[in-house]
């Protein structure tokens, strides 16, 4: 694939022989009525000298974002990297990122190895084969911040919007993550909802100049429009400074003194095409057939334009006419709109066999993808040889993991191939790579096309697979279960083998969908049907395990589960990493908390080590709930956080309200009801539009044990039922996946209900007896010695929680524990054999920072006749992303390994280090490892 080797306004001329950057941009005169963009900008280049700092403009077409772009430039004084979106261009891999990254290709020898390869792939300059995108991601932070190391860098963007998908997702990444690089990016987009959820930075939008600024914008190009003809100005055009000049570039002098009137107002971009429209239609003809190759050109070089020119006829001085009447400008060494509505207002007035003539004579003048994709929209009806040629534009694509524009080469080529298999086949690979990269709702309308061309019954069934997994995580569970049940009784007696995978697959919507029981029952017909036909089908043992451990069925499942064990141990951590992922997790929710967190462990550091981080939200996830039990909270917080980012980046709507389920229970257990409120709101926002009811009986969960925290126990009930009454009618059955039960249970007794404990107490039972759970057992058993009528009754129920306490470490639960028995012996006028199991309750809290709860010890201990201790100090002070850093220090990475791995920038690791050596008291990495040994986050 070759790589776009055009200068920009400032990119190519930036690295001298010396290898300094000068500054090579024309000075502008500053732009009118702008202080406040113009303040914004200033600072943001005045803070880079000290750290990274980003900005994005938002604004209609004209409103002067790209002048905005230009006094950043002029005011830079250091080096400056400029890359500008062009919509004729968005289909091409990586072109954007090309013009930033290769005029820095010296700093690509500083980066990680996995980083270095992945880029130099995605740019074309190697030939490593699958770069994974986000190793791409993380190798352009890399860069920059090697760049920035000399002197800061300023990134401009401009039209982010018309930036291709693969090097957009690379520039949100490095948004995202710029902290301590001194890297200024400013980045302009015309308004997207889509974009701007996406583009998660400080930003300002800017709107319409004020009348002042609109007169004096006018007098700058030599337009004094009386008062009256100046507010009808402004008012038609909202004070839009293309619009504007333009409007009044088409008045007559009559007009512009009053005497004559306007006419009617059209909408901004329609009018300023029309504005422009009778000026094209008044260039020659050759000029405007020279225009339309201009306009379908992916190149504005004259190099690439008068060859496809000459086919047609033409020559460059064809172009001199539109140049004169401003329609386009001289750039570089070719020639651009000198608006991108000019491109739309050419594209309007030109006939479509013009258009296809266009196309053909860049297709027989050009070679490569640009070639492929020229003859492609030159071709109206299908043609093979076009497809073929799409096709190995796609492969291409795929091989440097540009996943977005290989997805549209594919269905590109399945357009111009007639109906047949091998048309279902292309519009297949569309939706494979669609989904690989982020475009789940195209994915899942080729899929539905695929099939409306696929009749082969182990064809359908591959797409069907595809179309179920896409549907999941579109949020569509129980389509996604239909469909993959429908396939499989439509091959079961063809192939067995398929209908087991796909009967394997629809377990999880159908868990995700809050239906428990069903998902059982897809995994064990994928067994039953592995038995009867004689096959080996891991993969149906894996999804009957884990639904029956949701079930509570936990030795069934744990045996189902050991069935695929030695698929499990040959299974490839990155290969297989959701599969690994998913099981962990299983494993933790049935109590084998060292293998779980091993497994999963596994799967996080092999994401890292390989930059392949689909699975990191779920792994992350399920590690932040193992830490949680465990006590580790600032551990458990940063996972959770790394996880929720992630899910934001990847698209993941289900593992995202997970994240931000787990962190509120964070919160919860901390006694901070309104960051935990925060997060499930946020959750039920963000997760709402979605089909997910598997979530919803987790955050009425957190929301209960919130409100027990603070001793509101009415409030607390109220959620806690309706936790009840969710987790009951899903069929959830293993206590520990959501446990409300003892809070329930804790919450009726503290409100004066006692009698509403029976229902919650004769399901716990249950549920213990049948897990087998020692957890649940203990506290069934705490409960029933809240309940105690005598003390010596409270007593042996307590002796028999700590017993089961003692075989699994959940010190929350365990000072739990003790704290109802030192308020029962209390009750029961014992203070002195109360005040033991009290103080030591109020140490656990107070060093795992549950600090609601440290206070209720406290007030108890108090009545007992004993102060308190002072407080403990914890990990709390160091942020979710610090806990992420000293981990990595600790199990010994470098700072360059630890920010490959964290998928951030070496600065931004040094900085976060000497954070954390100031908030923990230590001085070397050894002494920061012995602090975090101690406190259980490293071996």
């Amino acid at each position: 694939m070759e790589v776009r080797q055009r200068e920009r306004t400032l990119g190519a001329a930036m690295i001298g022989e010396s290898g300094s950057h000068t500054l090579t941009a024309p000075v502008t005169a500053e732009p009118i009525g702008r202080d406040r963009e113009r303040r914004l900008l200033d600072a943001v280049l005045y803070a880079v000298t000290r750290r990274s700092t980003t900005l994005a403009l938002w604004g209609d077409p004209g409103i002067g974002k790209t002048v905005l772009l230009d006094y950043v430039a002029d005011r830079a004084g250091m080096p400056v990297l400029r890359a500008r979106g062009a919509e004729q261009e968005a289909l091409l891999p990586y072109a954007a990122l090309a013009d930033l990254m290769v005029p820095l290709q010296r700093h690509f020898g500083a980066i990680p190895r996995v980083q270095r390869d992945a880029l130099e792939s995605c740019l074309a300059i190697s030939d490593a084969v699958n770069p994974n995108p986000y190793a791409v991601c993380a190798a352009a932070l890399s860069v920059l911040a090697a760049a920035a190391e000399t002197a800061p860098v300023v990134l401009l963007v401009d039209d982010l919007h018309w930036i291709d998908p693969s090097s957009r997702r690379v520039l949100l990444f490095v948004a995202r993550r710029l902290t301590s690089e001194r890297v200024a990016m400013v980045l302009t987009s015309r308004d997207d909802d889509d974009l701007r959820g996406r583009c998660d930075v400080p930003a300002v939008d800017v709107t319409g100049l004020p009348p002042a600024a609109c007169a004096q914008l006018l007098q700058r190009h030599g337009f004094t429009p009386v008062a009256g003809v100046l507010a009808d100005l402004v008012d038609r055009t909202g004070g839009n400074p293309l619009a504007l000049i333009e409007s009044a570039a088409s008045l007559r002098a009559a007009q512009l003194a009053g005497q004559e009137p306007i006419g009617h107002a059209l909408p901004l971009g329609r009018q300023l095409e029309s504005t422009w429209l009778p000026r094209l239609q008044q260039l020659p003809d050759r000029t405007r057939a020279a225009l339309a190759v201009l306009d379908a050109g992916r190149s504005p070089a004259t190099g690439d334009l008068e060859p496809a020119l000459a086919v047609l006829g033409l020559t460059l001085t064809d172009l001199a006419p539109a140049e004169a009447a401003g329609v386009v400008v001289p750039s570089g060494a070719g020639y651009e709109f000198r608006h991108p509505l000019l491109r739309s207002a050419v594209r309007r007035q030109t006939l479509l066999p013009d258009r296809l003539a266009a196309y053909e004579a860049l297709a027989r003048t050009t070679t490569g993808t640009a070639r492929a994709w020229y003859r492609a929209s030159a071709t109206t009806a299908p043609d093979e040889g076009a497809a073929a040629e799409m096709a190995a534009v796609a492969v291409e694509a795929r091989r440097r993991s540009a996943y977005d524009a290989a997805a549209h080469a594919w269905h590109r080529a399945a357009e111009l191939t007639p109906p047949s298999a091998a048309r279902g086949a292309l519009l297949c690979n569309a939706a494979t790579d669609a989904l690989l990269g982020g475009m789940l709702t195209r994915a899942a309308a080729w899929c539905d096309e695929a099939l409306t061309a696929v009749t082969e019954p182990a064809a359908r069934a591959g797409v069907e697979r595809l179309r179920g997994r896409i549907r999941t995580w579109l949020g569509r569970p129980a389509a996604a279960h239909d469909g993959l049940i429908a396939a499989a009784e439509a091959i079961r007696e063809q192939d067995p083998a398929q209908a087991c995978l796909l009967l394997s697959e629809a377990a999880l919507p159908a868990a995700m969908d809050g239906d428990v029981p069903l998902s059982v029952r897809c995994g064990q017909r994928g067994v039953s049907l592995a038995e009867s036909t004689g096959i080996r089908s891991p993969h149906s043992a894996i999804a009957y395990g884990q639904a029956l451990i949701v079930e509570g069925r936990i030795a069934e499942g744990l045996a189902s589960l050991d069935r695929a064990a030695d698929f499990l141990a040959a299974a490839d951590p990155v290969a297989d990493q959701h599969l690994l992922a998913v099981v962990g997790q299983s494993l933790g929710h049935a109590e084998r908390h060292g293998p779980a967190r091993r497994m999963v462990t596994m799967v996080v550091d092999a994401a890292r080590r390989h930059a392949a981080p689909a699975v990191l939200p779920i792994a992350l996830s399920a590690r932040s709930e193992f830490e949680c039990w465990a006590g580790r909270w600032a551990a458990a917080e940063a996972d959770a956080t790394e996880s929720l980012r992630w899910a934001e980046e990847l698209g993941q709507p289900g593992v995202l309200g997970y994240a931000l389920a787990c962190l509120a229970r964070i919160e919860a257990l901390r006694g901070n009801p309104a960051r935990c409120e925060d997060h499930i709101t946020r959750a039920r926002q963000d997760v709402g539009p979605y089909s997910v009811a598997c979530l919803d009986v987790y955050f009425t969960a957190v929301l209960g044990l919130s409100a027990l925290s603070l001793g509101e126990y009415e409030t607390a009930m109220t959620q806690l039922r309706q936790t009840f009454d969710l987790a009951t009618r899903q069929g959830v059955g293993n206590p520990r996946i959501v446990p409300f039960a003892a809070d329930l249970i804790e919450a009726s007794i503290r409100a004066g209900h006692p009698g509403e404990a029976e229902q919650p107490i004769g399901w716990l039972e249950r549920a213990a007896e049948r897990s087998g759970q020692s957890w649940a057992a203990a506290v069934l058993a705490r409960s029933r010695g809240m309940l105690a009528p005598t003390a010596g009754k409270a007593e042996r129920w307590f002796d028999e929680a700590d017993r089961l306490h003692s075989a699994q470490d959940y010190p929350f639960e365990r000072a739990r524990t003790l704290l109802c028995r030192g308020e029962a012996f209390r009750r029961f006028r014992r203070p002195s054999a109360a005040r033991p199991p009290l103080s030591a309750a109020h140490a656990g809290f107070q060093s795992l920072g549950a600090t609601a709860w440290a206070r209720r010890s406290a007030a108890e201990l108090a009545a007992a006749g004993q102060p308190t201790a002072v407080a403990v100090i914890s990990l709390d002070a160091l942020t979710p992303q610090e806990v992420q850093v000293a981990r990595s220090v600790a199990r010994g990475m470098n700072n360059a390994e630890a920010a490959g791995a964290l998928f951030l920038s070496r600065k931004t690791v040094e900085a976060h280090l000497t954070h954390i050596y100031r908030k923990l008291g230590v001085r070397s990495r050894t002494d920061l490892t012995r602090a975090l040994v101690s406190a259980g986050l490293a071996e």
